[in-house]
C-alpha cells in the first residue's frame, strides 16, 4: 500500500481521535483537543506525513478497523489513545498500530497530574520519534512537541475555544472569542491563544454574528501580528496573518506568511489551502492555486470545506464537467454540508441552469435557516430572489453574482461597490466567471484597482 516505503519506514500517520474515557462527557475537549495537538507537532518531524484533523476526525469512534483505516488514508501506521482521569490524576495511554498487518509497534501510559498536562503532548511526540528512529538535533527537540505554556488554565481554556472553532456555530464561535481572550488572560505570553483569536475573527464574519469581513480581517491581523511576535515559528500564526491580509484586501502582502508556514511546516493542510483560496485563486495564479489544492487535499482527503473550494477553483478555471463532478463528490460523502450546496447553487447560476441553482440555495437555507424557504420561480428572477433572502458577510458578493447570472451587469456592479464599500470580502469571489460580462466594464476596472488584484 502507498504511504509505506519500500524500507518498511513509517513515513505517514494518522492520529485517531483519542477517546474520552473519563467519567465527565465535558472533558471531550481534553481528548480532543490532545489530539490536535498531537496532530500538530508530529507535523513538524521531517520527513513525516501526518493526516490533518478535518480528516481524522471522520473516524471518531470508529476505530474498530485500524488496518482498514489506514489503508483508505495511505498512511504507514495509526496512532490511537485513550485519557481517563482519576481525582487530579489523569492518564494517557498511546498506541502505535501497523497499518499493514495491525501489528502494534509501539505503546506508552502517561499518568499526570491536571495541572501538568501540557507536557504530555511533548513526552509522547519525544518517545514517538525515539521509537521511529528519527533523529533530531536539540533545537528541534527544544520545538517539536511543546504546548507553548506551562500554564495549565490557559492551555484548558485554549483547547475548548479550539473545540468550538472548529464546530463552526454562531453561539460556538462567539464563546470561542471569549475562551480565547480569557487563555490570553492567564497567560498573556501564550502564542497560540492569540492565533486562536486571529482564527476565530477569520471565519466570524461567515456566521453572521454582527461582524464585518473588514472588522473581523483587523482584530485577526492584530492578534496574528502578536502571535508571531510571541513566537515566530508558528507556522499557525502565519496562517492566520495570511488569511487576515487576504481578508483586508492585501492578497499580495499575505503570500509570503503562507510560503513561510508552508515552510516551518509542510503538512499544514491548512496553509496550502488557504494560499490557495484566499491568494492565489484571487491573484489569478488558478494553475498554482489548483496544485496548492492537490497538496492539501493529499493532506486532508475528507476536508469538505476544502473539497467544495477546489469546486468552486475549477469553476473559475472554466473547468465544468470537473466542478461538478468534485461538487457532487463532497455532498455525495456529506450530503449535510451548507457550504456545498450554496456554492452549487453559485455554480448552476453560472452555468444557466436556474432551477437546479434554486434548489441548491434552497438546500443550503434548510440546513441553516428553514424559514428562509420561499416559494420562487424556477428561473434567473427566482434565483436572485432566494439569494437576497440571505443575511450575513457572504449576501452582497452572492446577490452581485446572482444578477451577473442574470445578464443584469448594472446590478452586478452595484452590489459589488457594496460589499467593497461595506468591507465584505468580496475578494474571494472576483475570479468567479460568471463575471465574465462585467470585466471590460469601467465601474469594475476600477473597483479591481482599488482592491488591488490584477485581471
Amino acid at each position: 500500500m502507498r504511504g509505506k516505503s519500500a524500507t518498511g519506514k513509517v513515513d505517514s500517520i494518522a492520529v485517531l481521535p483519542f477517546v474520552n474515557s473519563t467519567a465527565d462527557a465535558g472533558n471531550e475537549y481534553l481528548s480532543d483537543g490532545l489530539t490536535e495537538s498531537l496532530i500538530s507537532t508530529l507535523s513538524q518531524l521531517p520527513n513525516m506525513k501526518v493526516m490533518a484533523r478535518s480528516t481524522v476526525f471522520r473516524f471518531k469512534g470508529k476505530e474498530d478497523d485500524l488496518q482498514k483505516i489506514g489503508q483508505d488514508l495511505q498512511v504507514s501506521a495509526v496512532l490511537i489513545g485513550r485519557i481517563t482521569q482519576h481525582g487530579d490524576q489523569l492518564g494517557v495511554q498511546a498506541d502505535l498500530v501497523n497499518a499493514a498487518d495491525g501489528a502494534e509497534m509501539w505503546g506508552s501510559h502517561y499518568d499526570r497530574k491536571l495541572a501538568d498536562i501540557t507536557q504530555v503532548q511533548s513526552d509522547i511526540t519525544r518517545d514517538l520519534s525515539n521509537r521511529l528512529r528519527i533523529q533530531l538535533s536539540g533545537a528541534e527537540q527544544q520545538q517539536v512537541g511543546r504546548a507553548g505554556t506551562t500554564n495549565a488554565e490557559a492551555y484548558r481554556l485554549y483547547l475548548e475555544g479550539r473545540q468550538l472553532w472548529y464546530g463552526r456555530s454562531q453561539e460556538g464561535l462567539k464563546k470561542s472569542i471569549d475562551l480565547f481572550q480569557r487563555a490570553i488572560a492567564a497567560d498573556p505570553n501564550y502564542a497560540l491563544a492569540y492565533t486562536g483569536l486571529a482564527d476565530t475573527y477569520n471565519v466570524a464574519p461567515s456566521y453572521d454574528i454582527g461582524i464585518t469581513s473588514k472588522q473581523g480581517g483587523q482584530v485577526a491581523e492584530e492578534s496574528a501580528r502578536k502571535a508571531l511576535q510571541l513566537d515566530d515559528s508558528l507556522s499557525e500564526a502565519h496562517v492566520a496573518l495570511g488569511m487576515a491580509l487576504a481578508t483586508n484586501f492585501k492578497a499580495r502582502d499575505s503570500e509570503p506568511e503562507f510560503r513561510r508556514a508552508i515552510e516551518l511546516n509542510p503538512n499544514n493542510a491548512t496553509a496550502h489551502y488557504f494560499y490557495a483560496f484566499g491568494c492565489l485563486a484571487p491573484l489569478n495564479r488558478i494553475d498554482q492555486a489548483l496544485n496548492e489544492f492537490k497538496i492539501a487535499l493529499s493532506l486532508d482527503p475528507l476536508s469538505s470545506i476544502t473539497g467544495t473550494n477546489y469546486a468552486v477553483t475549477l469553476m473559475e478555471a472554466h473547468r465544468y464537467p470537473e466542478s461538478l463532478a468534485q461538487f457532487q463528490q463532497v455532498i455525495e460523502r456529506d450530503p449535510n454540508f451548507g457550504p456545498a450546496h450554496f456554492k452549487l447553487s453559485q455554480f448552476y447560476a453560472t452555468t444557466g441552469r436556474f432551477p437546479d441553482a434554486i434548489n441548491e440555495m434552497r438546500k443550503a437555507f434548510s440546513l441553516t435557516d428553514p424559514a428562509k424557504e420561499k416559494p420562487r420561480t424556477p428561473d434567473a428572477r427566482g434565483y436572485i430572489d432566494t439569494t437576497m433572502d440571505m443575511s450575513g458577510a457572504d449576501r452582497l458578493g452572492s446577490i452581485a453574482i446572482a444578477y451577473a447570472a442574470s445578464g443584469n451587469r448594472d446590478k452586478a456592479v452595484e452590489y459589488l461597490q457594496k460589499g467593497y464599500s461595506d468591507g465584505d470580502d468580496i475578494l474571494m469571489w472576483t475570479r468567479y466567471p460568471v463575471f465574465d460580462i462585467i470585466r471590460s466594464d469601467p465601474r469594475y476596472v476600477d473597483l479591481i484597482k482599488r482592491i488591488g488584484v490584477p485581471e
